[in-house]
């Protein structure tokens, strides 16, 4: 009885071994499992990382290009607005210039009888009233020629008084004056004009003031 008591305990001892060694090795078999599940954890995340951020750089890329050509987009349309503008200005500069002589026929007859009605006053003579209703006519006429001028932005130079500008205008003739700056514009012979407020349509001829 006692050989056989002491083989038991000897095998429950072993057993009791057995069972505290078993945990052991279970984690450590385990344990290389755990490490591979968070390395690669690790890795999907550092790639998702990696995958989010060449996402953003080709979105800004994009955000970019887009924001660019919307710019040359709108200087292109500021570009051809003004191209329009500039056509439609200067559209009809041949035609104007064509009109210029016809007002200055009309302004010619009127100081023509403008002048031969002041001397009719100076004489003491009755003026011929076909001159005179002749006069108010071409008045009219040179009113409403004035006005589709500036409807069209044709307008006159203003250069008696002013410094003589190589761009504006076309000397005919200098003369001595020392009371004038040298270069002033005394007398204009031809009238000048511009068109869209910064195109000599004609240049004005006229007389200076010698340098």
């Amino acid at each position: 009885m006692s050989h056989k008591h002491h083989h038991k305990h000897q095998t429950a001892e072993a057993q009791n071994v057995q069972q505290e060694t078993n945990p052991a090795e279970t984690s450590a078999e385990q344990q290389p499992e755990v490490t591979q599940e968070t390395s690669a954890d690790t890795i999907d995340e550092a790639q998702t990382q990696t995958d989010s951020s060449c996402e953003n750089e080709e979105v800004e890329k994009w955000k970019d290009l887009a924001m660019r050509a919307q710019a040359e987009m709108e200087n292109l349309r500021k570009r051809t607005q003004i191209d329009i503008e500039k056509a439609n200005r200067y559209a009809n500069a041949s035609f104007a210039r064509d009109l210029l002589p016809v007002a200055d026929y009309l302004s010619n007859a009127i100081d023509y009888a403008q002048k031969e009605i002041e001397k009719a006053k100076e004489s003491n003579t009755d003026c011929d009233s076909f001159l005179i209703n002749l006069l108010k006519g071409v008045e009219m006429t040179q009113k409403q020629l004035q006005t589709v001028f500036e409807q069209h932005q044709i307008r006159k130079m203003e250069t008696v008084g002013t410094i003589f500008d190589p761009n504006l205008h076309k000397v005919i003739q200098e003369t001595e004056n020392a009371e004038k700056e040298p270069g002033t514009i005394v007398q204009e012979l031809q009238s000048g004009y511009t068109i869209g407020g910064d195109r000599v349509l004609r240049e004005a001829m006229v007389i200076v003031t010698k340098q």
